[in-house]
């Protein structure tokens, strides 16, 4: 049996489910805010775990769990505020129970293992271990420190978030954690919060790699050509969208990221690389082990979803 973590809306949860329909594979689908409200139900009782939704399960049936995305919760925000008390009390017991039920599944196979997961300084200091090149790099929280580096990397550079990049809603705004370049320094203060900053690189192309069990699956991004999607293609346009075509990385990179996934523990997520226009060399700049597939599947035709199936098939005759 196979346990997927996801979320009611997960596009790439739908079509993977309906692969393994294909293949009459048994499987357990629990979203996050089915479980929160009371639509899957959750018995325990002296360390026996019932879910409950269209089928029952024990949790002793799992010998996979495939953690898609899990702990959004968003619809219930909306409902009750994203920074409401009761919010803040629903988010604290979905943690709760989330992270016991990860525990208590811990020796299943994994596609993805929250458990695992490393930061984004952490993954720098293994892709260089790796031999795979990424953007000159600075994290400070010194102006000095920054203008050192401001000046060695041709006062161009981008700045990110450090974690994971999210959203502040604010009244009736939205504010996205997104890449932005830094042509100046005027303005910031001497001293500021830790910050993520990197060379700015002027980029052929940019290139998402979907990795799964030590296969890369890579798409080309022609992002370059539109002012809207120059700096980071996510700022999506989509009234002129970008070119996507497939796209074959080197064999000796696709070996590298291979040794770069196997030391992070990762056995699957999408890679975010750019090829530079100036030395035309690769510069990786992170995965997210839950990122989109369905975008680079449907361009290039590489029926990711069924591949994913396929993995999560073969998994469970593996245990």
């Amino acid at each position: 049996m196979i346990l997927i973590l996801s979320r009611p809306n997960d596009y790439d949860t739908h079509l993977v489910i309906e692969w393994l329909h294909h293949y009459k594979t048994p499987f357990f689908r629990l979203n996050d805010e089915e479980l929160m409200s009371g639509e899957t139900s959750i018995k325990y009782y002296n360390g026996d775990v019932i879910l409950k939704n269209q089928i029952e399960i024990n949790l002793n049936q799992i010998k996979v769990v495939w953690f898609r995305k899990f702990g959004f919760l968003s619809d219930l925000e909306d409902q009750l505020g994203k920074n409401s008390d009761l919010m803040n009390y629903i988010s604290k017991e979905f943690k709760s129970l989330s992270t016991y039920l990860i525990d208590k599944l811990a020796d299943k196979t994994w596609l993805f293992d929250k458990k695992l997961n490393v930061s984004k300084i952490e993954m720098l200091d293994k892709a260089k271990m790796a031999n795979i090149k990424f953007p000159d790099t600075l994290i400070c929280s010194k102006k000095s420190d920054l203008k050192d580096f401001f000046i060695k990397n041709n006062k161009s550079l981008i700045t990110k978030s450090i974690g994971d990049g999210n959203y502040i809603k604010h009244e009736d705004d939205c504010f996205k954690f997104q890449t932005h370049k830094i042509e100046s320094i005027d303005h910031f203060e001497d001293q500021f919060s830790p910050s993520f900053f990197q060379a700015y690189i002027e980029k052929e192309i940019e290139i998402r790699t979907f990795y799964l069990g030590g296969c890369c699956y890579s798409m080309a991004i022609f992002s370059q050509q539109n002012e809207k999607t120059k700096l980071d293609f996510r700022n999506y346009d989509l009234e002129k969208p970008n070119r996507y075509v497939p796209y074959k990385l080197p064999d000796a990179l696709e070996s590298n990221i291979k040794k770069f996934m196997d030391s992070i523990n990762l056995n699957t997520g999408s890679l975010d690389i750019l090829k530079s226009s100036a030395d035309s060399e690769y510069y990786f700049l992170e995965v997210n082990p839950c990122g989109q597939f369905g975008m680079t599947s449907d361009p290039c035709n590489y029926n990711l979803h069924e591949k994913v199936a396929q993995f999560l098939k073969t998994a469970i005759y593996e245990n």
